[in-house]
């Protein structure tokens, strides 16, 4: 039998949502990704570039099987861990002549994806596993800090995205659009001076769920000031009732310690990978 994707919008999107609360927290992944997914609709119904997707195959829906590309970045769910083929079946029909970004892919769907790349021969630019670490709400509420004298905590401002863009080791054509609609619609905090309103350290929550472009600007680095940022968002995103999660590469040995550090566990791991355009290359210009 035909199998092919079809579009699914806010309405299917907070269905699929309630399959990933089984188990908790085996599916956080998928439920926080969905989360966010879902404000970003209420909040801008027609967002550019961004599309849902599950099988015409009824089996696909009871098990939460989604792909959401959103420019160029791709997020993958499902209850199942592929013994059914129904994830692998689903990439497999997708387009990838653009290029994707494979982003936060939870482990248990990684052989899918990667045998879809094989049959397909597309070309990887990286392939990096990352930890999955994780922190309860009614931990995370215990994070709370004040921060130093001198300084204050801010929610960034659109005006902010520029320098946030720049210090980006993840930078590249496109990203500061991503990250001004972060800003806008997303949980996120910074670090100011008080006297100058110099922004100096700063963490967004990406579309993932996890924590990200976690960043101390290089005159004001060892103060700190990334962990104080890292409790500050973690501490916002708990007030809303959520779990923090946050993906870090094990070689990061600073970022791992920090994370200990603050109690969160290690439960899982995703997996980050980047395929080439196979129609000559692509690239999002800036504001799409």
């Amino acid at each position: 039998m035909s199998v092919s994707l079809i579009e699914i919008g806010l309405p299917e999107l907070q269905e699929y949502q309630r399959h990933f609360t089984k188990d908790w927290p085996k599916y956080c992944q998928e439920y926080y990704c969905l989360d966010n997914f879902i404000n970003f609709l209420k909040s801008q119904p027609n967002i550019q570039n961004l599309k849902a997707y599950t099988l015409t195959q009824e089996k696909a829906k009871t098990e939460g099987v989604f792909l959401i590309v959103d420019r160029y970045q791709l997020f993958v769910g499902g209850l199942n861990n592929n013994t059914n083929g129904l994830v692998q079946r689903a990439l497999e029909v997708l387009d990838w002549s653009k290029g994707l970004k494979c982003s936060s892919i939870p482990m248990r769907h990684a052989q899918a994806l990667e045998n879809v790349i094989k049959e397909k021969d597309l070309k990887i630019i990286f392939k990096d596993p990352t930890n999955l670490y994780y922190l309860k709400a009614e931990e995370a509420l215990k994070l709370k800090v004040e921060p130093p004298r001198g300084f204050h905590f801010k929610t960034l401002d659109v005006k902010d995205a520029q320098l946030v863009n720049e210090a980006w080791p993840n930078r590249h054509l496109g990203s500061l659009y991503f990250i001004q609609r972060q800003i806008r619609l997303s949980v996120n905090v910074g670090l100011y001076a008080d006297d100058t309103e110099e922004l100096l350290a700063w963490c967004i929550r990406l579309q993932g769920g996890y924590l990200g472009a976690l960043q101390v600007k290089e005159s004001h680095k060892r103060r700190g000031f990334g962990s104080l940022v890292t409790r500050e968002i973690s501490h916002r995103i708990a007030s809303l009732g959520q779990d923090v999660m946050a993906l870090v590469n094990p070689l990061n040995t600073a970022s791992c310690g920090m994370f200990d550090k603050l109690g969160f566990k290690v439960i899982d791991q995703c997996l980050w990978l980047r395929t080439e355009p196979t129609n000559g290359e692509f690239t999002w210009p800036e504001g799409e």
